[in-house]
């Protein structure tokens, strides 16, 4: 894990240069392949007779890797002090292209999964430098547990962060387990969700941005030649037959079921291209489904622009003692 004042390899080694009075580091493009998902970009460097040649996905990103090679030579020379001015771990996910991409991030919650631990936050925490060579660091938490990284994307930075807390706890699981584990209620709460999930059978469209999600019934409406007039008489009684009519117009597959026995939760799922879930509380099984089925409609009225809406919709919800 770096330290937190560390600074960019790129930066360290050219303090390096200019406290010894070494020229500036030239970055030299040995190898530059793009137009596809899988960009090749490699630099060769040259600093105090110290040679190296780094690989990235990004120019960027082969620069700082080939700057932490040569950082890693002068350091074994004894010419560079790591202690002195750490510089941050920026190590690419690969060395080259033939070595496969490491999924940490799913490696870590699967970690977690088996050991019922709380599974990963991850945070932005800072980002630095102009727009075309921004540095992205990251935090990943797990109980009091943290690690940071940085890399030239967000995604990179995340997967590093997840490596280091990946190393960091796979020794101690077992002890971070006992304090922290999930109870077997949230573990079958989980399960049970996963459960209702897979009934639907729903790919979601992942060109749909999450931002999108206020306007897919809307796309859906208008894509049916379909208006919230033909919901009228479902809005007016507001009853689950009233559900199951307007969502077979729209075509979407939904699902209402108890997702947890106490206190009783009811729970929908939806099959859109911006998958979205309902939950309500009750005091019984029959209760939460209501209160879940009215909260649905006070959904679609909002999402619809529905203008008779009724004000007093959600006194409908039956109240929780």
């Amino acid at each position: 894990m770096s330290p937190p004042n560390a600074k960019s390899p790129a930066m360290v080694l050219h303090e390096f240069t200019v406290k010894h009075r070494y020229p500036p580091p030239e970055y030299k493009l040995v190898v530059s392949k793009t137009g596809t998902d899988e960009n090749e970009f490699y630099y060769e460097l040259n600093v105090a007779n110290v040679s190296a040649m780094g690989f990235g996905r990004s120019k960027q990103e082969a620069k700082q890797n080939v700057a932490t090679k040569v950082l890693e030579q002068l350091a074994n020379e004894g010419l560079y002090d790591p202690r002195s001015n750490p510089a941050q771990e920026f190590n690419a996910l690969f060395d080259s292209p033939l070595t496969p991409v490491v999924h940490f991030v799913q490696a870590l919650e699967d970690l977690c999964g088996e050991y019922k631990l709380p599974y990963p936050v991850f945070n932005e925490i800072s980002v630095v430098g102009p727009s075309h060579c921004r540095e992205f660091t990251y935090e990943c938490k797990i109980a009091s547990i943290t690690t940071q990284a940085t890399a030239s994307k967000k995604r990179q930075a995340k997967r590093l962060a997840a490596k280091d807390m990946l190393y960091k706890i796979k020794d101690i699981c077992p002890a971070l387990a006992d304090s922290n584990a999930l109870t077997d209620k949230d573990c079958e709460a989980v399960n049970k969700y996963n459960e209702l999930a897979s009934t639907l059978d729903i790919m979601s469209n992942r060109t749909v941005n999450i931002d999108d999600f206020s306007n897919t019934l809307k796309t859906i409406m208008a894509r049916k030649n379909l208006s919230v007039e033909d919901f009228k008489e479902q809005f007016d009684k507001k009853d689950k037959d009233g559900l199951q009519y307007i969502f077979d117009l729209l075509d979407v597959k939904y699902k209402i079921d108890i997702f947890q026995e106490n206190p009783p939760i009811g729970c929908a799922l939806f099959g859109l291209d911006t998958p979205f879930t309902v939950m309500e509380l009750g005091n019984s099984k029959e209760n939460a489904e209501v209160n879940v089925i009215n909260e649905i409609y006070m959904m679609l009225a909002v999402y619809l622009d529905v203008p008779y809406l009724d004000n007093n919709i959600s006194t409908n919800r039956c109240p929780i003692y």
